[in-house]
């Protein structure tokens, strides 16, 4: 994947390349703050990077932490929610939606057999292997996103909730390393007042609250908002806009 691709590509920017930037953006933000000097070198310094891999490199890392972490998504999640939401026994879809879509796979999908409902209770397994048959078979038909729009939206959503999850722990690691690093230098520029702790407060710059209240509250939004249930939410909507294309794919009526 070139820089370039990482840039242009709509799937590339948002799922990949958003996640690891939103990752360290306390980093770029407190470093403006404490040493405003570099602003004007700011350009030339992501430049450097760039061109040598480093951005490529950050979405590398979320990417392959993310596929290491789906499947145990998935486990916690009861499974794969494309496939889940196919099952009998889900509620997700109303009844007739269901049966529609029932009825539609059936008829087009290769080698792709309905399982009865008694059938899915007494081998959930075996009922599953089928209907990721006909997620796969909807994946293949589905790949030109200016003709499913939705479908590409909704999957680019998933890849940047689920990237960005599994960036979390390096994330709250980082604000960790600049709160440290934030002490470091208030003691090193600053007046400390021993035993006057309101004048020493008082003294320290405002540039260094403004990194402390970055650093914090990024902490704070990745720890109580970027959790499993808001990757599912997105990875829901995949799968319920994917079966959807049952209405609009053209049917071979076998």
């Amino acid at each position: 994947m070139s820089l370039m691709e990482l840039v242009t590509d709509p799937y590339n920017r948002r799922a990949r390349l958003q996640p690891a930037l939103i990752a360290i953006v306390p980093v770029l933000v407190v470093g403006l703050l404490l040493y405003p000097e570099i602003e004007a070198h700011a350009v030339t310094i992501v430049t450097i990077l760039a061109y040598f891999g480093g951005s490529i490199w950050l979405t590398q890392i979320g990417r392959e932490r993310g596929k290491r972490i789906e499947p145990l998504l998935f486990k916690a999640w009861g499974g794969k929610p494309s496939v889940a939401v196919i099952r009998h026994r889900d509620g997700r879809l109303n009844p007739a939606t269901k049966a529609r879509y029932h009825d539609f796979l059936a008829k087009n999908v290769p080698h792709f057999k309905l399982p009865p409902p008694e059938a899915e209770e007494q081998d959930p397994d075996a009922a599953d292997t089928m209907y990721q048959t006909a997620t796969d078979w909807l994946l293949s038909k589905t790949r030109v996103a200016k003709m499913f729009r939705l479908i590409f939206e909704e999957n680019m959503n998933y890849g940047f909730r689920r990237n960005l999850y599994a960036l979390k722990p390096f994330s709250l690691i980082l604000d960790v390393l600049l709160l440290i690093v934030l002490i470091g230098v208030t003691f090193a520029r600053e007046t400390v007042f021993p035993g006057d702790v309101f004048r020493t407060f008082k003294e320290i710059d405002g540039y260094i609250y403004a990194a402390f209240s970055v650093v914090l509250l990024h902490a704070i939004g990745i720890t109580m908002l970027v959790t499993k249930d808001w990757v599912k939410t997105t990875a829901d909507a995949f799968g319920l806009q994917l079966l959807a294309a049952c209405d609009i794919l053209p049917s071979s009526g076998k």
